[in-house]
């Protein structure tokens, strides 16, 4: 049974994000709490999460923040590290189903309630101002804890040592290449698991082909198939034989297109 969260209210949402702008983590922390007065809980399909279970996940991703130099702005290994480690504890520890998880209202209680501060930190002001999608929920690919936990939920495989291990696989440009970006292609978590493990498959292959390149044209070759292709009843080899497939073909073209480029230039003296 699921873990019933908070769900914050529109207006609500609206007001404390709103008041966010021009603070910095340090004095957002402040105002964090585990309760909210303009928040309502689903009336059934599971148990209600407690104010002790609220206090010890903000606790545990503190904790996590600190590790990462909070609330000192955070590098860029840094803020990978962070979000590997809160993508598991939040799949594994938070109780949510994807039903529960697909609620833009209970990301807004945990980042505008819960732990302001933390996605202030990991998502700093520009020019002034806090990005919305980082905080009010209105797109879960971006939200800074949303995205998280679906990574983690659709990268866990059972079949590894460590069911989370592909978490960590993947760079995060990559990986939002795929999530935030290539959602027709998200939504088959078999295929995403297929794409990190050929990724990394291809790692030592050099041959005059960026890897990002190839990976990023491949996604764009199997965009196109999900419009044909129910890619759902194809079994996890089946998937990695079609992305293999994919990125041969990718660095074929790009090697013979590089090449070209480069004979056209003239002749080497």
């Amino acid at each position: 049974m699921s873990v019933l969260y908070p769900r914050l209210l529109p207006n609500e949402a609206e007001r404390l994000f709103s008041s966010l702008h021009g603070r910095n983590p340090e004095d957002i922390a402040a105002s964090a709490s585990v309760i909210s007065r303009r928040a309502v809980y689903a009336a059934t399909g599971g148990t209600r999460v407690s104010p002790d279970e609220l206090r010890a996940l903000g606790n545990e991703l503190e904790r996590l923040a600190e590790a990462g130099g909070f609330p000192n702005p955070p590098t860029t290994a840094a803020r990978n590290e962070f979000d590997r480690a809160t993508a598991r504890y939040l799949h594994q520890r938070s109780g949510m189903v994807p039903g529960e998880a697909s609620q833009r209202q209970v990301w807004a209680f945990l980042s505008l309630v819960l732990v302001p501060h933390i996605c202030a930190w990991r998502f700093p002001m520009r020019n002034g101002l806090y990005l919305p999608d980082r905080f009010k929920g209105t797109d879960l690919t971006r939200h800074s804890l949303a995205r998280l936990w679906t990574r983690a939920h659709v990268l866990f495989d059972p079949s590894l040592a460590d069911p989370y291990e592909l978490l960590s696989w993947l760079g995060e440009a990559d990986l939002d290449h795929v999530m935030a970006r290539r959602r027709s292609i998200s939504t088959t978590p078999g295929l995403v698991r297929a794409i990190v493990r050929c990724h990394v498959e291809d790692a030592d292959i050099d041959e005059g082909v960026p890897a990002r390149a190839i990976h990023r044209d491949s996604l764009r070759r199997l965009l196109r198939l999900t419009a044909f292709l129910n890619l759902d009843w194809m079994t996890q080899q089946e998937l990695l034989e079609l992305v293999r497939e994919q990125r041969n073909e990718s660095r074929r073209l790009i090697a013979k297109t590089n090449l070209g480029m480069g004979n056209s230039k003239g002749p080497r003296t």
